[in-house]
């Protein structure tokens, strides 16, 4: 079994597509995972690693379109990524994995530094890492695989029981609040994301040398390679 099953949910044609070829080709990011899923609206061919052992192809999962609204003016984003975890269950490569972790195209995500955090936790233990001083923040996502198989069972239950809340938030509250319901237990580790809605960190201002897991949001090839080649650590690490 694998220690990292990873997957990212990607727009087609825009600079998701851009950022997710780049990471691919550099074999970086959700790529050097132990297994990797792209989602999106279409099946599109990412490309390949120049080692040849990593190509990716998207798999379809329908619309990725949705609103904007809320109090924050968010993308209204839970159905989408409900289908999206739907998916994931569905292909079952989680359960070969000790941790599942959604990281967000441009998300500069370290798998090497994860796996450095997740060995002080047993991985069949219900849980859920929370990355953020306001709660769990959707850029990067890490579930053992007690806690995936509790998600699993109860992910309908949660889906009924919060669509009040889909016209308000956006995905990652709807996982925070169904890990809740679910009785998945939070734990807090503020090494894995640095991003401007969690401690008022402000990467693309200040850089990336703070040793964390993920840096977010960098939304152009250049300033990801920036932020990553100036993290200090090697592009897989």
């Amino acid at each position: 079994p694998g220690k990292l099953y990873c997957f990212s949910v990607m727009m087609v044609g825009g600079y998701e597509e851009e950022l997710l070829r780049m990471q691919v080709a550099r074999g970086i990011s959700i790529f050097a995972c132990d297994s990797f899923t792209v989602m999106s609206s279409a099946v599109v061919d990412l490309g390949a690693a120049p080692s040849g052992l990593i190509h990716a192809k998207t798999d379809d999962i329908g619309s990725l379109k949705c609103n904007f609204g809320g109090p924050w003016h968010l993308a209204l984003n839970s159905e989408i990524f409900v289908h999206a975890w739907q998916h994931v269950f569905q292909k079952g490569i989680y359960r070969d994995h000790s941790w599942t972790v959604k990281a967000d195209p441009d998300a500069v995500f370290f798998p090497g530094r994860l796996l450095q955090r997740v060995d002080r936790h047993d991985a069949i233990s219900n849980i859920y890492l929370n990355d953020c001083d306001q709660g769990l923040h959707g850029p990067l996502e890490v579930i053992s695989i007690g806690g995936m198989e509790n998600f699993k069972k109860g992910i309908t239950n949660c889906t009924d029981s919060l669509q009040h809340e889909f016209t308000t938030w956006g995905e990652d509250v709807f996982l925070r609040h169904c890990l809740g319901l679910l009785g998945v237990n939070r734990v807090d580790d503020f090494r894995l994301l640095s991003e401007p809605a969690c401690f008022n960190e402000d990467p693309v201002r200040d850089g990336c040398s703070s040793g964390k897991v993920a840096f977010h949001p960098f939304k152009s090839v250049q300033s990801y390679e920036t932020c990553l080649d100036k993290s200090g650590g090697l592009p897989v690490g």
